[in-house]
């Protein structure tokens, strides 16, 4: 273990992934700024241009723009009342009012500070657990496998906060759309309809791209309105914001916590950890009254949890192929961009990959103290960028990042026909992260079930599965996946007739 951190800290320190870090962090913090952009779009159009890079630098690149566009984010939400993601969209109950009570740049500070520690307290703690996650891993085998992928669609189920039936269509369309190509197993192609370029499969980065970024372009394009704009405050002090923070040290560090808990969950990510740590933050405050008026606490449990799920949401992604949020989905097919299959061995022969990608965290959070610090007036000023000009630039990076994935036209056609497919989704009320969950989750549901057929041999399959501790502890979660919220709606309404 210590071999492979010493390793992965000398990788991490070299000056140029020193400045792939910061760069990172950088065209993440500017994508995050803009209402609209947000980090996984930043992430999806910068993972093509990864290509030749050796992973480590890939992934230290990648992670430092998660980590800027996660705090940037909550700079519109601060100053003009817009979350840049909705992750950030709790940062707007008190850094808002703050920001009008002419504490802008101070607010900002908060959110530098409170966001900057979340990144660093989880990457360490991930450091610490990551021989438990090695142990865990190594008992995995193909059935176990096979339930992690269904647990990963039935992650669905709980995400899917709207309809469940959009939800379910949404996730079956994913993996429909993932099985078209040369099947794993059989080797004959499907789906293809005789086109060549299509018997390797569906390109995730090209599917991602178009999903992401087309389709949110698109979405922007069909709003009214030339720009997003509102009064800028500019007043405040670096100092004081940092100050007001170390003051609120317990919420900082409960909220930190929770970021952690919650970012392991797949589906659940940054909104989810950030409304409950500033829930909780309320809730335990002598002065709750003053939240949603410009108390610091709120501001600083909304933004250590939705930083600190960084780190959470790498051990599902690393340690199953279960991306635990958005933009470790994007991680995820920029791991397999490189010849990179998580799993087993991410905590085996490639630990060290993962150690380095833990260390881009906490690199990502002390840019985040510094840099978003030192530039906190100028990334608030892109909250006024007009949306004329965003989506003409996205659309041509969308393109260009799409084409030079292998130098194919096809590739920007997928992107095309991706964008019009997330924006239908959109536009009628689906969800795409379903779909998304589909298109990953699907292949290694169908490969490790064939797997596990062959191994279950004469015996009954189901019975094979079950019989094993692991696998029964995953499909015990599957059922509170799935049932969870019937029976917690069941139990409110026999509760409310009781009531009356």
């Amino acid at each position: 273990m210590f071999e492979a951190l010493g390793a992965a800290a000398a990788v991490t320190l070299q000056p140029d992934n020193i400045w792939y870090a910061i760069l990172g962090f950088l065209i993440g913090a500017v994508g995050g700024a803009m209402p609209g952009i947000g980090g996984p779009l930043v992430l999806t159009l910068m993972m093509p241009f990864t290509i030749g890079m050796s992973p480590e630098s890939a992934m230290i690149l990648l992670i430092g723009a998660y980590t800027g566009g996660q705090y940037a984010g909550s700079i519109p939400s601060i100053l003009i009342n817009t979350p840049g993601n909705s992750s950030s969209a709790a940062a707007v109950f008190d850094g808002y009012p703050l920001a009008k009570q002419g504490e802008g740049v101070t607010a900002i500070a908060v959110s530098a500070t409170a966001s900057g520690i979340g990144s660093i307290l989880g990457g360490i703690l991930l450091i610490l657990i990551a021989p438990l996650l090695m142990q865990l891993v190594m008992l995995f085998g193909s059935p176990e496998f096979f339930m992690l992928g269904v647990v990963g669609l039935a992650v669905i189920v709980s995400i899917s906060r709207g309809s469940l039936l959009k939800g379910l269509i949404a996730g079956a369309l994913g993996a429909l759309v993932a099985s078209i190509g040369t099947s794993l197993i059989r080797a004959q192609p499907r789906y293809t309809m005789g086109i060549p370029e299509l018997y390797d499969g569906i390109n995730l980065v090209a599917a991602f791209i178009g999903v992401f970024a087309v389709a949110e372009m698109m979405r922007l394009a069909g709003q009214r309105g030339g720009s997003i704009a509102a009064a800028l405050s500019k007043t405040g002090s670096r100092i004081k914001g940092i100050w007001w923070t170390l003051k609120e040290w317990w919420t900082l560090l409960k909220s930190t916590a929770i970021g952690i808990a919650l970012g392991v969950v797949p589906g659940e990510g940054g909104t989810v950890a950030a409304f409950v740590a500033y829930g909780e933050a309320k809730r335990s405050s002598k002065e709750p009254e003053r939240y949603g008026k410009g108390h610091p606490g709120g501001l600083v449990a909304a933004d250590a949890a939705n930083n600190s799920v960084i780190s959470g949401s790498l051990v599902p992604t690393l340690a199953f192929g279960i991306p635990g949020s958005n933009q470790a989905a994007i991680l995820l097919a920029a791991l397999m961009l490189h010849a990179v299959r998580p799993g087993p061995d991410m905590f085996g022969a490639d630990i060290q990959l993962t150690y380095t990608m833990i260390l881009a965290v906490i690199v990502g959070g002390v840019a985040t103290l510094v840099l978003g610090l030192a530039f906190a007036k100028q990334l608030g000023l892109l909250s006024l960028v007009p949306t004329a000009i965003l989506i003409p630039c996205v659309i041509v990076v969308s393109m260009l990042g799409s084409y030079v994935l292998a130098f194919n036209f096809m590739l920007t056609l997928q992107a095309l026909v991706f964008g019009i497919i997330g924006y239908t989704m959109i536009r009628f009320g689906f969800s795409v992260v379903p779909f998304i969950l589909g298109l990953i989750l699907g292949p290694l549901a169908e490969l490790n079930l064939s797997r596990t057929v062959q191994l279950a041999g004469d015996q009954n399959v189901i019975w094979f599965i079950l019989q094993r501790p692991l696998s029964m502890i995953l499909f015990l979660i599957i059922l509170v996946l799935l049932f969870s919220d019937p029976i917690k709606r069941l139990l409110k309404s026999l509760r409310q007739r009781r009531n009356s």
